[in-house]
């Protein structure tokens, strides 16, 4: 007999199924994967060093058109920089990575840092002491430290919120010659832990994008080796309009307009040292998470390796990713000195400060 409600069910299971399906076997990743290598315009691997920026028009419009936009007018194209703003607080290594991997499509990293915390601690500029870290990539790197005059009212948030207006308001404008903004430049505004893909990068520089951008992440914990099944809706990317410009809190807080999606990778407490741990949950803005049992060594070591969540949230959940190669270049290329960011297997969980024998 024909049973129009049983085909309905049936067929209405096959689609949560064959969902279910395609996430639990990580295909929406291959597809993803397709899709990006479909818009790459060499087929050659982008190697962290090297990078192609401004494309001819016929590229152009059939590489934008991948992202759902039209191509950029060219003659505006051959000027427009790419400046990177961020605000560091601890992340020596992490900006490393994120330089060496963004280094080809960027203009300017314009680093903000500040002898503060959000929390009002004092802490040492770390970047200006390490500055020769750094040194390849100098000539793109415009560092600043913030004028805290504005930052000694207001609550924790409030600090934040106008920390990361600093980036652009404290520097940007003051900028002058070869490294002064234009109408229609772009600007990203980042954590230095979330990082936009070489793809997206092209996309920014060659397509007519909006005001308002959302660079969808990979959303991992402590290493690329333990992921959340949800992604991250940062970084942000708008044009630079002079006085109309979006400042970096608006842009962040009121995220949306164009989407780019499994268009970079965050990596939330994805530090070498246990101390820097520690100190993350110190300086952090959810105060309410700075307790001295989720600072606790042996806590930090345990969650680190077994992908449990460092605050204690039911909610929380990693999944492990063995061998994951969908991860910045530039750590593969120099995996040896990274390894704390893909493997935190062994008894040390890959920190540097940490050794189990002794403690």
């Amino acid at each position: 007999m024909y049973r129009p409600n049983a085909i309905k069910y049936q067929a209405g299971f096959a689609v949560v199924f064959f969902v279910w399906l395609l996430w639990h076997l990580d295909l929406h990743q291959q597809v993803a994967e397709k899709a990006r290598q479909l818009a790459r315009p060499h087929d050659t691997p982008h190697d962290g060093m090297t990078g192609s920026e401004v494309f001819l028009p016929d590229k152009a419009a059939e590489y934008c058109s991948h992202y759902r936009l039209e191509p950029a007018d060219s003659n505006m194209v051959q000027k427009r920089k790419i400046y990177d703003l961020l605000l560091i607080n601890t992340e020596v290594e992490m900006l490393e990575v994120r330089i060496g991997q963004m280094a080809p499509y960027v203009d300017y990293f314009v680093i903000l840092e500040s002898d503060k915390t959000f929390t009002d601690h004092p802490k040492p500029l770390y970047i200006r002491d390490n500055w020769e870290l750094f040194k390849p990539w100098h000539k793109k790197m415009i560092l600043r430290t913030m004028d805290l005059e504005k930052l000694k009212e207001g609550s924790t948030w409030d600090r934040e919120h106008t920390s990361r207006n600093a980036m652009y308001e404290q520097v940007i404008p003051s900028l002058v010659d070869e490294q002064a903004a234009s109408i229609d430049d772009i600007l990203i505004v980042s954590d230095v832990d979330e990082i936009p893909k070489p793809e997206i990068l092209r996309a920014l520089r060659n397509c007519n994008v909006p005001v308002r951008n959302t660079i969808h992440s990979s959303f991992y914990y402590y290493s690329y080796q333990w992921r959340m099944p949800i992604d991250w809706p940062h970084p942000q990317a708008t044009l630079y309009r002079g006085a109309d410009t979006i400042l970096p809190s608006d842009l962040r807080g009121n995220a949306g307009g164009h989407e780019f999606h499994y268009a970079g990778w965050h990596c939330s407490y994805c530090f070498s040292t246990v101390e820097e741990m520690a100190e993350k949950i110190n300086s952090f803005s959810h105060s309410e998470f700075n307790r001295d049992e989720f600072k606790d060594t042996n806590h930090i070591i345990n969650v680190t390796r077994n992908g449990l969540d460092i605050f204690k949230r039911a909610d929380t959940v990693f999944r492990r990713f063995e061998r994951n190669f969908d991860v910045p270049d530039y750590i593969k290329q120099h995996s040896n000195k990274f390894r704390y960011l893909i493997d935190r297997d062994p008894p040390n969980g890959n920190f540097k400060d940490y050794n189990p024998i002794s403690a």
